[in-house]
């Protein structure tokens, strides 16, 4: 029978196993609600790089849409196109057209 190789249990693996149901629950709800700020900081990071009105592009199904920033949202930049389209997109996928 092949010799097994337990892994190293860390000192954390070790506090995890100490704790009661209860505590794991509350461990839990601090661990997503300090995810949720990780996630509204780097949300409002992106909305930071545009404005209103700035022309901006994305990529959609290999094509190219262009457009002008008409409302920054929470967690998303409202683009009007040309044509008259809507499109709500994650800041992430935008880039500023220069000039």
């Amino acid at each position: 029978m092949p010799e097994q190789h337990l892994q190293p249990v860390t000192e954390f693996e070790h506090f995890l196993n100490r704790l009661s149901e209860e505590d794991l629950r509350l461990l839990n709800r601090m661990v997503v609600e300090r995810l949720k700020l990780y996630h509204k900081a780097r949300d409002l990071k992106g909305l930071a790089k545009f404005n209103l009105m700035d022309r901006v592009y994305f990529t959609h199904e290999g094509k190219q849409i262009t457009g002008r920033v008409m409302k920054l949202n929470r967690r998303s930049v409202t683009i009007r196109t040309a044509d008259g389209k809507q499109w709500n997109v994650s800041p992430a996928f935008l880039t500023r057209m220069m000039g």
